[in-house]
């Protein structure tokens, strides 16, 4: 992306930052901060507040707002988990922040623009633990929600994150989801490849046991009990450690909620992964236009920084 000269910080002279062929530009005066790319930041901002991650529009995203970040990710409940700062998975994570923190400022601007900024004004909340279930409000994702795989997978790991974190985000995510219903085929479809998503099998409760589905015991055992009726006593039956005795107290059968029961339900989730590929995609569109990122702050996935670990 290429644009125009990036002033040098603390009023260097202009003779002290180089342009590239490609139009990109590298401040080289000592302690000036560096930029790849042609984007302006506002007037006084490279002489404020020192090295910059990123340049988001007019907003500029400095290292130390970075640094603030991964201090609070680093001294949270999930810190254990976390790679070793000084490996290239720690780098990487530095990364990922950033990307996070990008499509927070462009979420806020969008909102902004929107008009949406005083209800959504404010820090983002924490970023949440992966690998729980989120709650939804709408096609959105409520506070105190939780990344999914699912999400990312559908998304992408960054739109997810900030979707799950950033009030903003969400407002902007509405927005683009309306008129973006399913249509009744797409929702009868979903039901008709998903019955298992809607269908109970049948459950025995079985003394000592307790409730039991097909496969969730195996071999003999698992032939007795389902083809006892129900008050029946069977064995012994050879299984681990010896026979056993076991008595089938309580059969459920199989249930199947029927389509007019969870048509709704499938509906509003169907409509919300739709607002959030569209929010996904106008993150993307709005990233390219927008954002210059420096060394060191690439996206993880990015070939060319030394620490990407994915390369044809």
């Amino acid at each position: 992306m290429n644009g125009p000269d990036v002033p040098p910080a603390g009023g260097a002279p202009a003779g002290s930052a180089r342009r590239f062929a490609d139009g990109h530009h590298l401040a080289e005066a000592p302690g000036v901060a560096r930029v790849t790319g042609g984007v302006l930041p506002p007037e006084g901002v490279l002489a404020g507040d020192g090295a910059i991650a990123a340049v988001v529009g007019e907003r500029v995203v400095t290292v130390a707002e970075v640094d603030r970040r991964l201090r609070l990710m680093r001294g949270g409940p999930l810190a254990a988990r976390l790679p070793r700062p000084e490996t290239a998975e720690g780098r990487n994570l530095r990364r990922w922040l950033v990307q996070v923190m990008v499509a927070e400022a462009l979420a806020e601007q969008e909102a902004a623009r929107l008009g949406l900024a005083p209800r959504y004004a404010g820090p983002p909340e924490p970023l949440p633990a992966p690998g729980l279930c989120p709650q939804f409000e709408g096609a959105a994702v409520v506070p105190g929600a939780v990344l999914t795989l699912a999400g990312a997978l559908r998304t992408g790991g960054v739109a997810v994150a900030v979707l799950a974190a950033s009030p903003a985000a969400r407002a902007v995510c509405r927005m683009l989801a309306a008129g973006r219903e399913p249509a009744e085929d797409e929702v009868r479809d979903y039901y008709r490849r998903n019955l298992d998503r809607f269908t109970t099998p049948e459950t025995r409760w079985v003394r000592p046991f307790g409730p039991v589905r097909r496969g969730e015991i195996a071999g003999p055992i698992e032939d007795a009990v389902f083809a006892a009726r129900q008050g029946e006593t069977v064995g012994p039956v050879e299984g681990p450690g010896g026979p056993w005795t076991l008595v089938v107290e309580r059969i459920e059968a199989a249930r199947r909620e029927p389509y007019a029961a969870v048509r709704e339900r499938i509906r509003a989730e169907l409509a919300k992964e739709n607002g959030e590929r569209a929010f996904a995609r106008w993150l993307d569109a709005r990233h390219a236009g927008s954002v210059v990122l420096t060394p060191g702050h690439e996206h993880p996935a990015d070939p060319a920084q030394p620490d990407a670990d994915h390369r044809h």
